[in-house]
């Protein structure tokens, strides 16, 4: 099926916030060979450029974030049981039991169990638990057997154990890190459909790295790009959800999400009126995201150079930022569309306009 061997790749690949080399150096496999460029910055991002037959053409970036939430080890117990903390924002609940793998500096994994005092041995359950009260289980019994049996040690990397699953009948996906594997995928299948189709402009197909802990990267991918224009493409949490009190604005199975606003930006109107009117036009599944929270690299991209005119793409990923969720194939071909109709529309008349 379409899409689905990509968004499987990816998903199942590790990438954690400061390791996501293995997704770049995915995107430089399928891509590397069909750019005109490749540009890399010094913090782990990469841009794949194909380059326009127009004389003065804007430069356009459609960029998805490389890295994935994680966790690192914090410290190793005596017993052997593994201290960790967490990269980018878990939600503690949907942690415990969960099997996960730690990976060593020579790149071996060893399978463990987040775990707690069990349940047997707790007099009052009242209490919540925080990750400060977990660790990781992989069968050792000192820390002096972690450190030669399994070679382990503080500040290695930690990821979920990835499923991935595809449930036919209603075209869904279930794995890890569609925050934001989507938008890699997305950045990918553009660059591949303007290889073989012109367009108006200088395009960027990017990963970007560490946007969950802090976008701290975005700028520099700014700096390594000077975008005229800018489509960031996310996996964002999905709100149709039993009891939430507010109309629901990331509904899976609705379509590409379009952001307005969040904490961190404001979407060029005439931009986000443009991407309206296309998926109207188009009859590109949509729906509009106000957000009362959150953020994306668009934060930073949109305030680099003299100002980024800027978008938030989004598909809906139901119970994102935790060891897996699910995502509608038709909204992600959404989002597709609408960038790719967006990037053949972004020209040097456009830009002005915005």
């Amino acid at each position: 099926m379409k899409h689905l061997d990509l968004l499987k790749e990816l998903t199942l690949l590790s990438g954690v916030s400061g390791q996501e080399g293995h997704i770049s150096n995915y995107m430089e496999t399928h891509l590397g060979g069909i750019a005109d460029a490749v540009h890399r910055d010094k913090l782990g991002s990469v841009a794949f450029e194909f380059k326009s037959s127009e004389p003065t053409p804007p430069k356009v970036l459609v960029v998805g974030h490389l890295d994935e939430i994680g966790f690192m080890v914090h410290s190793i117990r005596r017993n052997g049981l593994i201290n960790f903390t967490s990269i980018g924002g878990w939600d503690p609940r949907t942690l415990m039991s969960s099997p996960v793998e730690i990976i060593n500096r020579y790149g071996d994994k060893h399978i463990g169990l987040i775990a707690s005092v069990p349940v047997h041995h707790i007099k009052d359950m009242s209490g919540k638990l925080s990750i400060d009260d977990m660790y990781v289980d992989i069968g050792a019994e000192s820390d002096e057997e972690v450190a030669a049996m399994f070679k382990i040690r503080k500040g290695d990397f930690i990821v979920p154990i990835p499923h991935f699953t595809h449930i036919a009948n209603k075209n869904c996906i279930i794995s890890k890190a569609f925050d934001d594997r989507v938008g890699v995928a997305v950045a990918i299948e553009t660059a591949k459909y303007f290889k073989e189709h012109a367009h108006p402009n200088t395009l960027f197909c990017a990963g970007s790295a560490q946007e969950e802990v802090g976008t701290r990267v975005a700028q520099t991918i700014s700096q390594l790009v000077k975008p005229d224009i800018a489509i960031v493409v996310e996996g964002a949490p999905g709100d149709d959800f039993p009891g939430n009190r507010d109309e629901s604005q990331a509904a899976m199975n609705k379509g590409v999400q379009i952001r307005m606003i969040d904490p961190t930006m404001i979407c060029n109107p005439k931009l986000a009126n443009m991407a309206i009117d296309i998926a109207e036009q188009l009859k590109i599944p949509h729906q509009i995201a106000v957000r009362k929270s959150g953020g994306t690299d668009a934060g930073k991209i949109h305030l680099s150079n003299l100002g980024v005119p800027t978008i938030v793409l989004s598909a809906p990923v139901r119970y994102a930022h935790s060891h897996n969720g699910i995502l509608s194939l038709s909204d992600f071909q959404a989002v597709l569309d609408l960038t790719i109709a967006l990037v053949e529309r972004f020209n040097s008349e456009t830009y002005r306009y915005l």
